[in-house]
């Protein structure tokens, strides 16, 4: 359960006769096949391709069988630099590769500006996608496995909402996850930067919810999101066998909030606890417009909650719920009646 070195995967080779994965080997044998978008492949070769570099006088035999279709034929000890070129360069394309996908997804957070974003982080399988399905009444891929989830998947939350909720779920982490694992999916991390909230779910039947916490916080950390604001979920609440077992999960993250993503009276409870949050960001501005201003009125009612609107002679007045940052992107000025 730990990272080997090259000269200690040879000996642990050799004393047992067969191919061995360590830990970083594993991770990248499950995220490869959970992997489903064209991003998510091209995230995860890289990642095994990185690995593969300092190993591969070791690993090229077994790797060759595992991905035989990357069309790299090492010769041997002889042809071990040749095919570190060939890998280099291959890391080179899907790079590049990697750069468009980003700037693909780059646009489509352009148009997701005028949105407010929550997004669910948390230890692998602590139930992220289950919740968030339940949440939106979507499709999200859920499965009781290990890294089910790893592509950054967008849903409306509420879609009566004003201004627009979305929902984004993430790829699960995991305790020492490897550092290219790390810098190869972050363009998809990189959708908790957007974030004006984070959900982190934790798994409250697991042994030791504790670590999932403390895990989950050192990602947030590396990835400078830690600060953001944040909501604690408790999930698989009914896993959890008596009145004790809750409370124990209570002291264990204070102020969270205890649920199961199977019960829709607990969905409910935290669709109502993320809306009320957003509703406490807003402001009240009570602003005249000109007649004649429909692009800007329809801006109004796509970034603000209205509350009323008046018709006068000057314009049409209206009081409006809307985060002080749009107010002032529109340039609305406050009306007194």
């Amino acid at each position: 359960d730990v990272e080997l070195s090259p000269n200690q995967l040879r000996n642990v080779e050799k004393a047992i006769g067969k191919p061995v994965l360590d830990r970083p080997g594993v991770i990248i044998e499950i995220f490869s096949q959970h992997a489903r978008t064209k991003e998510a492949k091209t995230q995860v070769e890289i990642a095994r391709l990185n690995y593969l570099l300092p190993r591969l006088a070791h690993f090229w035999t077994h790797f060759e069988r595992q991905r035989g279709g990357m069309q790299l034929k090492g010769m041997g000890e002889k042809q071990i630099e040749v095919d570190r070129r060939l890998v280099k360069k291959r890391i080179e394309i899907l790079r590049g590769r990697l750069a468009s996908i980003e700037k693909e997804r780059t646009v489509q957070r352009a148009g997701r500006k005028s949105v407010l974003k929550v997004a669910f982080v948390g230890y692998t399988n602590a139930g992220k996608s289950t919740l968030l399905n339940a949440l939106t009444h979507s499709n999200v891929r859920a499965e009781d496995k290990l890294f089910a989830t790893l592509d950054a998947s967008v849903r409306a939350l509420d879609p009566h909402s004003h201004p627009p909720i979305v929902a984004i779920d993430t790829v699960g982490f995991i305790s020492r996850l490897p550092p290219s694992l790390i810098a190869s999916f972050r363009s998809t991390l990189e959708e908790l930067h957007q974030a004006d909230l984070l959900v982190h779910v934790v798994d409250a039947s697991c042994e030791n919810p504790k670590e999932q916490l403390k895990v989950t916080e050192e990602v947030l950390k590396d990835l400078g999101v830690e600060k953001k604001a944040r909501i604690t979920v408790l999930n698989k609440a009914d896993l959890l066998g008596n009145l004790k077992t809750r409370n124990i999960a209570r002291i264990i993250c204070p102020g969270s909030l205890l649920i199961s993503a199977i019960n829709k009276n607990d969905v409910d409870r935290l669709r109502e606890v993320i809306l009320e949050h957003f509703r406490k960001e807003l402001e009240v501005w009570e602003v005249l417009l000109p007649y004649g201003e429909s692009k800007l009125e329809a801006q109004v009612h796509a970034h603000g909650s209205v509350e009323r609107v008046q018709h006068i002679q000057k314009g049409t007045f209206y009081r409006v719920r809307i985060e002080p940052g749009w107010a002032r992107k529109l340039g609305l000025a406050r009306y007194k009646l």
